[in-house]
Order: structure tokens, then C-alpha cells, then sequence
């Protein structure tokens, strides 16, 4: 069809050229030829939604800068460039929802409430008509950062926007993209929920993590229980909930788990030559084996586990936290062991800058039936000032995907058959080529990304 549309084109424009006896300026314009898509691998049976994290705003900023925290988050012109950018993009590829992965304001503790309120804001204000789903992140309390997501006073940064026309923490949710249904937000004061996406017959069940929770202790943070209730004991709770979540599901369901600080290793050296665990490995998760009798996980291997347990109905993971264009695969085994390959969690990259990163997004394709997601376009912004730290402008074809940066050649792979499937050294050698976003500052600068890559059993 569009050979012909092609043809019949040409056609035209020597109709009209020859009509006109030659005289140009008398020729009305030619219609535009239809172009090719180059991306025609996409088709009816696919479907797409947008992952967003770490933007990190600060209204009082006037430009964003690589360098301090101060100046490194996300400014209102950067926003708007960034909102702009999505609208667009939303537009031309109408995607079903979309996922905010955590961290909504800059580190100014003194108008933490403001921006974390202007972000949310800022979520509202984007003119779209799908779903928009919101886990917590480490900055996103009211008391500080690695606070528990409720206060001593039972507030959250949610109820402080509450909007009972449009409540979060899914809002939008009667769009006609998606419809959102069976939301349990019973553990809401904690920050997480779980909720089912259905697109004709198919249906997508979404369980949201508040892993701040599990947060391991580092050099200048640790997890504050504002809400009085121990690390240790809302481990347990929100671990025992996830677990009633997965022993419901049935044969067949899908299940896409999304959080904002992922299992295992640091992947940037703390200054000492170590890489510091992403959770407190001190954390404990009880559950009965299948003769009734208690076991006692470490967190980390309690959580894979129960991974392994169902990781038929698992589409994968999504996480943000590091600001950068990562992944992991998650072993249901120690390092000594035989791999046992169990999913694996894609990084959405921050919008703020402080980690060095060019400012992204994600636009993920998944097939619309099973649901395992097939591909992810990273948009980005780039700095265009003459010294290249700021001004940060999305340009016209800025992008990549992931088939392109890992080298897929196979329509048919899934982004979890290519990596459950690629040596260590090529998935690292592929990641390390857009860590950054396409960044002009070595972020690969004291990291290590083989240790990052595998989360292992540590038992």
C-alpha cells in the first residue's frame, strides 16, 4: 500500500510540474509522501507505557548543572522541557500507563514539602490520558531522607495531595487506555499496594515495594521510624504481604514488581575500595516451609525465594534509586553455586544529574497479551551551554534503545531471554555503553558494573 501511495505521489508532482508549464511559483504544494517507519517491528499486538524516576525538582532553581546536589536536581525549566518532551512523545506513541519509580523532591531539607508537593503537582499537570502509578522513594517522606513514608502524626507526602476526585496512588484511573482495578492500598501508611491493569481480556497485576524499608545503612543515612514501627518489623509485614500476593496468584497471571531501591550490590565504590549492599542484610523475613515449621531468611534471600516460587507469573522488575541506565539479574543462588537465573530489574535513569547521568526516560514495549516486555526507548536530554554542563535540551532523535545497545538481533528475544541468556562480560560491556544516558562525564569512574550486575543468594 504505501509502494503504491509512493507511486501515485510521484505521479502528482510531475502532473502538476508539466501543468504549470514550468512556472514553480504558480504549483500548489505537493502532498507529503507517507514515510517509512523504521521501527515497523511494532505491531498490533504489542503495547508500550512510560517509566519516570528520580526528577528530583527544586522550584527555587534557576538552571540544572552537572556538579553539587544544589544545583544537580531538576530545575522548573528543566521540568517543562522534560513534561514537554513526555507529552510529545506520549502522543505520537500512545503508550497505557505510566510508572513513577520514586523521589519527587531536590535535597533541601527546608522545602522538602514544598517540592515534594510540586512534583506531585507536576505529575497531575502533564497532559496525558492514561494511568499514572507512584511508589515512594528515599526522599519521599515528610520528615527527611530514609524516613519511614509516615509520620508520628500518620501523614504521608500523599495525603498532604490528597485529591479525593483523583487520588493517588494511582491517579488518572478512569482513563479509557487501561482499566484499573482490585487496588489494595490496605498498606498505604507504609507507601505500598498492589493493583491489576486489564487491556481487553488480558490483565497486568502491578505490585508496588516501598523498599526504602529495606534500606541498608550507609556513610551519611540509615532508616528513621518516624511511625514507630521498627525496620525490622515493617520488613516483616510488607515481606509477609508480598508473599500473600504471590501465593495468590494463579497459573497464568502476570505480574510486573516495581520498587525503588533494588536488591543487591552498590555498584560505585564508597571511597574505600568497597561496594556497599543496597539492603540491610541485618533484616530478617520469617515465613513456613511447606511442613508448617518457621525459616528465617536474610532479607535479601527471603525475597528471592520467593521469586523463585513464582517466577513463572513474573514479567520482571523495575527500579530506580541509582539515576542511571542499569540492570540486574537476580540468582536464586550463591555465587559458589550453578547460576540459576530467576527475572531480572530494569533501572529508569533520574532525571536530577547528580550522578553524573544525562537526564532520562524510559518508554517500554510489552506484548500485549503475555506481557513480557519486548523492548525500552531511552529519551534524554544532553547539555547544550558552551562549557556542556547545563542547559540540558532534548534533542530531536535523542534516544536509544535497548535491542540496540545490548545488540539484539532476534525480533523474537524478550528483554528477559537476552539477559538470562548473555555472558557477564557483554552485558556488562552493553551497559556500560549507556550507564550514563549518553552522558559526557565518566560515570564509569569508580564503579564497578560486574559487581552490580547479579544479586545473588548470600546463603
Amino acid at each position: 500500500m504505501k509502494e503504491k501511495t509512493n507511486f501515485l505521489c510521484v505521479v502528482l508532482i510531475l502532473v502538476l510540474f508539466f501543468g504549470c508549464k514550468h512556472d514553480t511559483s504558480k504549483c500548489p504544494e505537493c502532498p507529503e509522501c507517507p514515510k517509512v517507519d523504521t521501527e515497523a517491528t511494532i505491531n498490533s499486538t504489542t503495547n508500550k507505557f512510560i517509566a519516570l524516576s528520580d526528577v528530583h525538582v527544586d522550584g527555587d532553581l534557576t538552571e540544572t548543572t552537572f556538579g553539587s546536589n544544589t544545583v544537580s536536581v531538576t530545575s522548573e525549566k528543566l521540568w517543562l522541557r522534560t513534561k514537554a518532551k513526555i507529552e510529545l512523545t506520549a502522543c505520537k506513541e500512545s503508550p497505557k500507563f505510566m510508572v513513577y519509580l520514586g523521589d519527587l523532591p531536590g535535597y533541601d531539607d527546608t522545602e522538602r514539602i514544598d517540592n515534594t508537593h510540586l512534583m506531585l503537582e507536576n505529575l497531575r499537570n502533564l497532559e496525558v490520558d492514561f494511568p499514572i502509578l507512584y511508589l515512594p522513594g528515599n526522599n519521599d517522606s515528610l520528615e527527611g531522607d530514609y524516613h519511614s513514608f509516615s509520620n508520628n502524626a500518620e501523614e504521608t507526602v500523599l495525603t498532604k495531595d490528597e485529591d479525593k476526585t483523583n487520588p493517588w496512588p494511582v491517579i488518572n484511573s478512569g482513563s479509557s487506555t487501561i482499566k484499573v482495578t482490585n487496588l489494595d492500598d490496605t498498606q498505604k501508611a507504609f507507601g505500598y499496594y498492589s493493583v491489576d491493569l486489564v487491556d481487553g481480556a488480558n490483565t497486568l497485576k502491578v505490585i508496588a515495594l516501598n523498599t526504602v524499608i529495606f534500606c541498608a545503612k550507609g556513610k551519611y543515612h540509615r532508616y528513621v521510624d518516624d511511625d514507630k514501627v521498627s525496620q525490622q518489623n515493617a520488613t516483616q509485614t510488607q515481606m509477609a504481604w508480598l508473599e500473600g500476593k504471590l501465593k495468590g496468584l494463579a497459573a497464568n497471571d502476570r505480574v510486573l514488581i516495581m520498587m525503588h531501591i533494588p536488591p543487591g550490590i552498590d555498584g560505585y565504590d564508597d571511597g574505600s575500595g568497597n561496594y556497599s549492599k543496597m539492603w540491610n542484610d541485618a533484616l530478617t523475613f520469617a515465613t513456613k516451609d511447606s511442613k508448617g515449621k518457621t525459616v528465617t531468611y536474610e532479607l535479601q534471600d527471603g525475597f528471592i525465594q520467593l521469586l523463585a516460587d513464582h517466577k513463572s507469573n513474573i514479567v520482571g522488575m523495575l527500579n530506580g534509586h541509582t539515576h542511571l541506565d542499569g540492570l540486574r539479574r537476580v540468582y536464586n543462588s550463591t555465587p559458589k553455586q550453578k547460576p540459576e537465573f530467576v527475572t531480572y530489574s530494569i533501572t529508569t535513569p533520574g532525571i536530577a544529574v547528580n550522578h553524573n547521568n544525562n537526564p532520562g526516560f524510559k518508554m517500554f514495549t510489552y506484548d500485549s497479551a503475555t506481557f513480557d516486555l519486548l523492548d525500552f526507548k531511552t529519551y534524554y536530554a544532553s547539555p547544550t551551554n558552551t562549557v556542556k554542563d547545563g542547559e540540558f535540551q532534548y534533542a530531536k532523535g535523542a534516544s536509544y534503545t535497548f535491542r540496540d545497545a545490548y545488540n539484539v538481533k532476534d525480533a523474537t528475544k524478550t528483554i528477559r531471554s537476552v539477559i538470562e541468556n548473555m555472558s557477564t562480560d557483554d552485558l556488562v560491556k552493553n551497559m556500560g555503553k549507556t550507564i550514563g544516558v549518553k552522558s559526557n562525564k565518566d560515570v564509569n569512574n569508580n564503579m564497578n558494573l560486574d559487581t552490580a550486575l547479579t544479586v545473588y543468594k548470600q546463603k
